[in-house]
């Protein structure tokens, strides 16, 4: 360190001169060099310590450095070195600059607009304000220009107060700080109440000692001592600092927070605009920036001046510009404060902004899930498009302290190592506001890993191991990248099942999501301060459904689950804590903040009485004080509508005859009640003793009225959760909401179960800094299935009516929509999402369920058909149906598309990234068909012999199906019983058998042929269901031969007799057959009568089996008794033949008809006559003379026989002729 004057240099400070041209330059240094030595007379430095000295040179060099350190921007940043020295003060080690400003008192007002010391005849912002008065706002402009600030009644530059430009009446001083301390909690602050800060000239430092002053009139803040007016009066104070915006404005658990308490002109510039304004000269006044809330606050209204912002983004508006609140977007806060008073001085500045050097750039580690505390990642920076790491020197800091931990060097290889909760400090003068960099994690690949919120790809190292990368950043921009690493996981998970419906064979496709994973438990729990508000009012102790046991019991689960051995064992401010309300008609605090399970237990077991107070209940919640920077939960449970309330409220009323009061809450003012003749009192639906209301309704709604105002009385930061232990409370719904309760919404506890999982899901929503987000479900469906409800739609489709989506068991109705997408390749998507793209949030105890019905495809059924083997199997946990079971995947790929929605430090970021579901799989049925073969001659003669047939089918109900073959060609024969059994067949098809080479000497006949196999026949229950059943039946084919063996009967010596009878014989040779009327008959006969046409008869016909053969036949007459008759004694061999004719038919022909034996019955051989013709026999008459004489008759004996018998013959024949003509006459 050297001397220059006043200010003392360190040689590790590296400085920025913020000018705008060379002649500014010269004209500085000129002005300095002219006023050093007025300078040194200006302000005696404390009279105990001695004045600065040194050569004129080096008061140069100091005054440049003070010109260029001093501006509203900040511009002196402190090198890699600053944060490793011991002695470096908590400004220097977070690069807060801070400026120093004497001013004499004699000369400051000389020439300028801005006056010091107040004097009686000043005016405006130079005049008091007067005691209890808010600031003057309005005197300077909502820009900074060129750094500093300008009077808004003109254009004068406020920079000569703050070193920016050179004056005779400033002397500049640059304190390297001590002003600020650290709480190790990343909050900054100084309170001119309880230190005195002394600037000390020799170390360039505050020193802080035990405020002994009252501060009553006495000045507080007098850095240059408090002996005389010139050094505790007309003084200035500048801070800069570079920032970086957390998620949400959150900084370890609390909002962040820039706060302000003193006198006199405050200005605070965010970004060289305006926010904070407590302008003039005033008492001490308040005044804060939160920018969670974005709320700008005062505790004065101001006493002169325009209307100020009430939030940082109308203060940016009101200067023309817009606030970016973009998380980890850089800033920079410019704070400019002046002692122009002459009474009493003071100063309390307090903030807990996460300040860095300008020239740093910031790699913080955050982690969620199960990894170890104590896990170390390594990281690499990359700078100005560089592929070679940043090498050199870094510092770690505690990223909820701001302290710095330890330092180190990368090595050649760039890395930097940080555990949980640690941020490295890399700086360099190389840096600047436009420098570019991305930061890159090593052996990232088993991690989602997300980086300011942006989920980042794995890319592979080429040595095995992955990294993941941040894009480019500006420095400019954010110089602090937040990387988060997780194995936080949705449970998700696919699964199929069996279901009824359909042809049998539909199953249903279940993909779930749910935050219930085993890692997205914290290895730390998150401090919460609990207040379990519980209803113990009368009707709690329904018997019928158990409500206040119910009550209990989920409360004391919550309490175990909270209240565990591991939470007690951690620091106070790092536990769950829980306290106990109950209320009926009022409210007690059972139990104060503890973290013993069984005090929680003996609070909530008191007994159900009286009516439902809801605002006493909820006051005494919102009056439990719990732990700073710990967020409170209230937990208020009840089962009814409120029936009384604390506060008076008054209203319209009227008696009745009887003196009843009658209510009259149409007329809400006491004009419109007492314009009816109605009277208007305090709380005119009744109570007493504090607690007001009807004890059974609230028909006012006063006490709903005075419960939500309490409930919203809560605090910012305080969470509600609403729970319906009845249906009975039907306000719940509408507290909910318009109390801005968790969810906005009641959570439901009407029965023991629900209740249970509301309180999980309390639980999770406490504990979980770690939830998923649900945005998508897609599932793209393989070849192998077919959706069962919208097969066919078009590209695009809306399918939300036939997808079920439940949580837990409740069906979603409006939270999603679903749709059916055909890509150019035929892949067939369901996409369901959630809330259009907002997604939708899974708890702990949710469990989000995807459902829709799938079937086998008709290629699934055919692929396996032909090899009889799965392709894949059922991975696991994919349901009893499908784990482990080969089959056909139901997807090609199925997708999740989530977030986790990770909290650091209150601060909450939504990396989207997927995850895959595994692959079920499906199963086919198949049919069977039984063929058999039967032979109608008997299977026995056909020993020897065999045939093939053909199984066909065509496409059920396509009557332009083609008939195609199904495998080869099958033989049955003995060896197989001639029949078989055709297995893995197709549903969906009709099924025939064709015989293609039999005997062609038989007809085929088929009975089961041309049979649909359906798919609720294979998948049927009945095992046979699937199986058809063909018979063939070969029946041997016959030839008739038609009439064709004829006979013919001759008379030879005389004529017909009406009586003459004539038969024959047909016998057959071997197995001829014989005609079809003797049936078996052996041999046959047929009659020739008088009447016979032509005297002839035919034996019929005779039916012969096809086939080659010849069948021989002797025909015969049977010999008679008709007297004088020779009958004849002939006989005729036919052959017949049965052979194909020349169309391949087969045929039955006489062949040949040979007489073998004549009338005589003597032999004539090879005689043959036509084969058509009918054999003819001939009889011939013998007359008597013509008879031989033989024995003793004499031929005159014989005439006279003879003439007896035709005597007799004409007798006969006249009686015959008498007898018909008296018939006739009947």
């Amino acid at each position: 360190m050297f001397e220059v004057g006043a200010l003392e240099v360190y040689p590790y400070w590296t400085w920025h001169v913020p000018v705008r041209d060379t002649r500014t330059v010269l004209e500085t240094e000129t002005a300095l060099k002219r006023g050093i030595k007025g300078t040194m007379r200006m302000r005696r430095v404390h009279e105990s310590e001695a004045k600065p000295k040194g050569n004129f040179a080096k008061r140069i060099v100091a005054a440049v450095a003070a010109v260029a350190m001093l501006g509203g921007m900040g511009y002196a940043t402190t090198s890699a070195a600053l944060a490793d020295d011991v002695n470096a003060t908590v400004e220097q080690q977070n690069g807060i600059n801070i400026g120093l400003h004497d001013y004499d008192r004699n000369s400051i007002n000389n020439n300028h607009a801005l006056h010091f010391m107040s004097g009686g005849n000043e005016a405006g912002y130079n005049r008091y304000v007067q005691d209890g008065r808010g600031a003057y706002a309005g005197i300077v402009k909502p820009l900074l220009t060129n750094d500093y600030p300008t009077m808004a009644d003109g254009n004068e530059s406020l920079n000569y107060l703050f070193g920016g430009a050179s004056d005779k009446a400033v002397t500049n001083y640059t304190p390297d700080g001590g002003l600020l301390t650290s709480d190790g909690q990343g909050n900054y602050s100084f309170d001119a109440a309880s230190k005195y800060a002394k600037y000390n000239g020799n170390s360039n430092r505050f020193e802080l000692t035990k405020q002994t002053q009252s501060g009553d009139r006495d000045p507080l803040f007098t850095p240059f001592g408090n002996d005389s007016n010139a050094n505790r009066y007309s003084f200035g104070m500048n801070l800069g600092a570079n920032f970086y915006m957390p998620k949400d404005g959150k900084v370890n658990n609390q909002n962040m927070v820039f706060d302000f308490t003193g006198d006199d002109d405050v200005w605070v510039f965010i970004d060289d605009v305006l926010v904070l304004d407590l302008g003039g000269i005033h008492q001490a006044i308040h005044g804060t920036i939160d920018f969670a809330t974005e709320k700008i606050t005062y505790d004065r209204t101001q006493s002169h001046g325009s209307d100020r912002a009430t939030t940082i983004s109308q203060a940016f508006s009101n200067a023309g510009k817009n606030w970016d609140s973009t998380a980890y977007k850089t800033h920079h806060l410019s704070f400019f404060y002046l002692e122009r008073g002459d009474g009493g001085s003071n100063c309390k500045i307090s903030f807990n902004l996460p300040v860095k050097p300008s020239k740093a750039i910031d790699i913080e580690k955050q982690t969620l899930g199960t990894i170890p505390a104590g896990q170390q990642f390594q990281f690499q920076l990359f700078a100005n498009g560089s592929q070679t790491p940043y090498e050199g020197k870094y510092s770690v800091y505690n990223a909820s302290t701001n302290q710095v931990v330890s330092s180190g060097f990368t090595g050649s290889n760039g890395v930097i190592t940080l555990a949980k909760g640690q941020f490295a400090r890399v700086q360099s003068n190389d840096f600047s506001d436009d420098t570019t960099y991305s930061v890159r994690e090593l052996n990232s690949g088993k991690y989602t890993v997300s980086a300011n919120g942006e989920a980042l790809s794995q890319h592979n190292d080429g040595n095995g191991g992955s990294y993941a990368e941040t894009h480019s950043f500006k420095v400019s921009d954010t110089s602090h990248v937040t990387v988060i690493n997780s194995n936080v996981k949705p449970q998700n998970n696919k699964t199929i099942e069996k279901v009824v419906g359909g042809d049998g064979d539909q199953y249903e496709l279940h993909l779930n999501a749910s935050g219930d994973s085993a890692s997205s438990e914290t290895t730390i729990a998150t401090p919460a301060d609990i207040v379990l508000v519980m209803d113990k009012s009368g009707s709690m102790q329904d018997e019928n459904d158990n409500r206040d046991t119910n009550a209990k019991n989920a409360a004391n689960k919550l309490a175990e689950k909270l209240l565990t051995k591991a939470n007690s064992e951690l620091s106070e401010s790092q536990q769950v804590q829980m306290a106990v309300v109950t209320f009926s008609d009022k409210a007690s605090t059972k139990q104060s903040f503890t973290t013993s399970v069984d005090k929680i237990k003996t609070a909530v077991s008191s007994k159900p009485n009286g009516g439902t107070n809801w605002e006493a209940a909820l006051k005494k919640a919102n009056s439990l004080q719990g732990r700073t920077g710990v967020r409170k939960h209230i937990i208020f449970l009840s089962d009814g509508n409120p029936t009384f309330r604390t506060t008076s409220y008054s209203g319209c009323y009227s008696d009745d005859y009887w003196g009843r009061r009658i209510a009259h809450p149409e007329y809400t003012t006491r004009a419109s009640c007492q314009a009816q003749r109605y009277m208007w009192g305090e709380n005119p639906d009744g109570g007493s003793d504090g607690a007001y209301g009807a004890g059974d309704s609230d028909e006012y709604g006063f006490n709903y009225a005075a419960a939500l105002a309490e409930a919203n009385n809560r605090g910012d930061d305080a969470a509600l959760y609403v729970v319906k232990a009845s249906t009975d409370a039907n306000r719940m719904s509408d507290f909910a909401r318009e109390a801005n309760a968790v969810n906005g919404k009641e959570f439901d506890g009407t029965n023991a179960e629900n209740l249970t999982q509301a309180f999980d899901q309390i639980y999770s929503s406490i504990t979980s800094s770690a939830k998923i987000k649900v945005f998508s479900i897609t599932d793209t469906l393989s070849q192998w299935v077919d959706p069962v409800d919208f097969a066919g739609v078009a590209d695009g489709a809306d399918i939300t009516q036939y997808v079920t989506v439940k949580n837990g068991n409740k069906v979603l109705t409006n939270e999603y929509t679903a749709t059916y997408g055909v890509d150019q390749s035929g892949n067939r998507t369901v996409t369901v999402t959630f809330n259009g793209t907002d997604g939708i949030v899974a708890e702990k105890a949710d469990s989000i369920d995807v459902s829709f019905k799938v079937k086998p495809s008709d290629a699934a059924y055919a692929t396996y058909a032909g090899n009889q083997q799965y392709p894949n199997a059922g991975e696991p946990n994919t349901g009893t149906a499908s784990a482990g079971q080969r089959g056909f995947y139901s997807n090609v790929d199925a997708r999740l598309n989530y977030c986790v929605l990770t909290e650091v430090n209150r601060a909450t970021s939504c990396a989207r990234t997927e995850v895959e579901y595994p692959h079920p799989v499906v199963q086919v049925k198949l049919g069977k068909i039984k063929i058999v073969k039967q032979w109608s001659d008997g299977a026995s003669k056909h020993d020897d012999g065999s045939v093939t047939v053909q199984l066909q089918r065509k496409k059920s109900g396509d009557s332009n199906a083609q008939l195609e073959n199904v495998g080869g060609v099958i033989p049955l024969n003995k060896g197989n019983g001639w029949q078989t059994t055709v297995d893995n067949l197709v549903p969906g098809y009709t099924y025939s058998v064709a015989e293609i080479s039999g005997n062609d000497r038989y007809d085929v006949s088929y009975t089961g042929n041309n049979v649909d196999l359906t798919k609720q026949m294979v998948w049927s229950s009945n095992a046979d269901a699937g199986t058809l059943n063909a018979t063939i039946t070969n029946t041997l084919k016959t030839v008739a031969l038609e009439n064709a063996i004829s006979v013919k009967k001759d008379l030879a010596g005389r004529e017909w007799k009406t009586s003459d009878t004539f038969d024959f014989t047909l016998a057959a040779k071997g197995n001829a057959p014989l005609p079809d009327k003797c049936e078996a008959d052996q041999p046959c006969t047929v009659k020739v009568n008088s009447d016979s046409g032509s005297h002839t008869a035919s034996f019929g016909n005779i039916t012969y089996n096809a086939g080659d053969a010849s069948y021989t036949y002797y025909v015969t007459e049977v010999k008679g008794s008709i007297a004088s008759l020779h009958y004849s004694q002939a006989k005729y061999e036919v052959v017949v033949t049965v052979a194909k004719d020349s169309n391949g038919e087969w045929k039955a022909s006489v062949k040949s008809v040979t007489k073998v034996l004549d009338d005589n019955g003597a032999a004539v051989p090879e005689s043959q006559s036509a084969a058509t013709e009918p054999v003819t026999f001939t009889n011939r008459y013998v007359a008597v003379s013509a008879l031989p004489l033989t024995g003793g008759a004499t031929g005159r004996q014989w005439l006279l026989v003879g003439g007896v018998i035709g005597g007799l013959a004409v007798l006969l024949i006249g009686a015959a002729e008498i007898w018909n003509n008296k018939k006739r006459l009947v």
